[in-house]
């Protein structure tokens, strides 16, 4: 079955519309076959056309008898069919009639105006459904007139990025669209051209040809594309520069203050984390919503913005933070480079002491034991004659005795007590690696100080303990004797050692802290500054 295009000259054109909406030789949309009866088989029914008139509606699409009826019928007729269709739509205008956007649509359509014709089609089906389905006559010969003008414009897919990400159609939702059709040179055509608010909800189709896009967006600075009318259109849209005022209060809290701004729904590069040197600062920011974050010495902020064009200023008003609002440890990597080489040298220094305590003890154990061997008694015996006693001192005096295990002992007690620093820097470490809160370092230092002072009297009474065994230089105290006070001395030694790590480090690690943010808070600041035309450098201070 064929079809032929109408044109502007044509009077009267006819075609014919299957109920099943073969249109001009298009297929027709997929659609569910209708169930068949639970009683008996389906019954296969041929479609019926239907002939529809484009010059002879139904009945009810007559034009009402108004006094402007007959002049658009002679404009229509001499050719001048935009001034025919602007006349019809005027009547809708006036009197709320669907009847004239049919009028109209049909004047359009033979100006060769079809993308106007379809929208003027979708409006008076849309207005005569209002109430219910319109008569079946009325229904098919919309349909079909519908599908004609479908047939004569070009789909085209209108594709919004920011960057790379695509515009959410809750944000063009509220956009404004105008279409101007553009002839050969370039030159607007004169009366094809509509305004749209919002995506069009079934797409949008427009005439063959040279067409201008103005688009308005809230939030995003106006764009334009003109292009052919193509099935994919892509346009990159940019957000407006807003310059915001804040103003903070009160302003005796903004001391060591610094400055947090992010976007929250879009990318922006306007994003910015700067100290404040004063009660008020001027920003540039995006349209959108914005997180806004303040951290001073006691006192903080944190707002969500919702930032718009000619945005007013914004009253920042500063709370006092509450203890568990303790700001984060910075990662500074001078310092943890620090503290690791402290573990570094209190691990490598204590393990070293411990095996220097080990070889001097195990020296001193074979010159006893070869002194024991050449009175011909064995090492470790309690019950000794003069005589071999006197041989064994006369080979190894026992005050000298003492004294190399006396300073066997020492080096081992060292070597425990800086080797339990070496844990204390790393427990001061950790802290700072994962960014805890500042009462992190505070409980270490106060967890130290419990260790150092339990820990010191408890090496003070091990070492007590075995300076009385060598206390007396003629009484010979066995190696045996002295390994019994050994667990004790390097127990209290590690204790005494990990206590004394965790106040040393943390303490520096506190200290370093206190003096950064009292950095941040220096009486002067410099940022860079700008306004339109003009571009400088600030410098801030408190008097």
């Amino acid at each position: 079955m064929g079809a032929s295009r109408p044109n502007a000259t044509s009077a009267a054109n006819s075609w014919t519309v299957a109920v099943a909406l073969v249109v001009a030789g298009v297929p027709p949309p997929a659609r569910a076959d209708p169930p068949a009866a639970e009683d008996g088989p389906g019954v296969a029914v041929a479609p019926v056309e239907v002939a529809v008139d484009v010059d002879r509606p139904p009945p009810e699409l007559a034009a009402p008898p108004v006094a402007a009826l007959g002049h658009a019928q002679e404009l229509a007729a001499s050719g001048r069919f935009v001034e025919a269709a602007q006349l019809f739509e005027a009547q809708w205008q006036a009197t709320g009639d669907p009847r004239f956007l049919y009028h109209a649509a049909i004047a359009r359509s033979r100006a060769d105006q079809h993308a106007l014709a379809l929208r003027l089609l979708d409006e008076c089906m849309r207005r005569m459904s209002a109430g219910g389905r319109p008569p079946e006559p009325v229904h098919r010969h919309l349909e079909a007139a519908r599908a004609r003008e479908l047939q004569a414009t070009v789909p085209v897919d209108l594709q919004l990025f920011e960057g790379a990400q695509a515009v959410p159609e809750a944000t063009l939702a509220a956009a404004r669209i105008s279409l101007r059709k553009l002839g050969p040179a370039g030159e607007p055509v004169p009366g094809n051209s509509f305004e749209m608010v919002g995506r069009p909800a079934n797409g949008l189709h427009l005439d063959p040809g040279r067409w201008q896009v103005d688009l308005e967006v809230p939030g995003f600075a106006p764009a334009r594309l003109v292009a052919e009318a193509a099935p994919s259109w892509s346009l990159q849209l940019h957000r407006r520069k807003v310059v915001v005022d804040l103003r903070f209060s009160p302003e005796r809290a903004l001391r060591g203050g610094q400055l947090r701004l992010q976007a929250l729904d879009h990318a922006s590069p306007f994003a910015l984390e700067r100290p404040l040197a004063g009660p008020t600062t001027t920003v540039t920011l995006t349209p959108g919503v914005w997180r806004l974050q303040v951290r001073a010495r006691r006192h903080g902020a944190d707002m969500d913005l919702a930032i718009r064009p000619g945005q007013p200023p914004i009253d920042v008003p500063l709370a006092r933070r509450k203890p568990v609002d303790d700001p984060q440890l910075k990662r500074a990597p001078k310092l943890m480079f620090g503290l690791f080489g402290g573990f570094v040298a209190t691990y490598f220094t204590g393990v070293g002491l411990l095996v220097a305590a080990a070889n001097r003890e195990k020296r001193a154990e074979r010159r006893d034991a070869a002194a024991h061997e050449e009175a011909g008694v064995e090492p470790g015996a309690t019950e000794i004659d003069p005589a071999a006693a006197a041989a064994i001192e006369a080979n190894y005096p026992a005050a000298q005795w003492h004294r190399d295990l006396e300073f066997a002992g020492d080096l081992h007690t060292a070597g425990g007590v800086i080797a339990g620093a070496s844990i204390g820097s790393i427990a001061t470490l950790l802290p700072l690696a994962f960014r805890a809160r500042r009462r992190a370092l505070v409980l270490e230092l106060g967890l130290g100080g419990v260790l150092l002072a339990g820990g010191g009297g408890w090496l003070g009474f091990a070492l007590g303990e075995r300076e009385r065994l060598l206390d007396h230089p003629e009484l010979r105290v066995t190696a045996a004797r002295l390994e019994r006070t050994d667990g004790q001395r390097i127990a209290a030694a590690l204790f005494t050692g990990l206590g004394a790590g965790l106040v040393l480090f943390s303490g520096i690690a506190l200290l370093h802290d206190a003096a950064d943010r009292r950095k941040r808070a220096r009486a002067f600041a410099t940022a860079p500054w700008a306004a339109p035309g003009l571009a400088g450098w600030s410098l801030a201070g408190r008097f």
